[in-house]
């Protein structure tokens, strides 16, 4: 998505990163981690470290990555 660009993007991180913050455990051995009990998304084969995992890539600092994609062509 943010390669994507525009307000599809801004819709889905404003969205996406206000969820994974209220979601993060905040107590106990769990506190840092994601587990979203009941999804068909990885559930059983990757669990907490899986979950965790994704929503640490989610919420990475996606702003310092190169663009790959560009509305013009590059001038050679």
């Amino acid at each position: 998505m943010h390669h994507w660009g525009g307000y599809p993007w801004q819709r889905w991180n404003a969205v996406m990163r206000d969820y994974l913050v209220r979601s993060q455990s905040k107590r106990g051995h769990e506190h840092g981690s994601w587990y979203f009990h009941g999804s068909d998304l990885g559930d059983g084969a990757g669990g907490r470290l899986y979950y965790t995992a994704l929503a640490a890539m989610t919420l990475e600092v996606y702003y310092r990555h190169m663009p790959l994609y560009r509305n013009q062509i590059a001038s050679e």
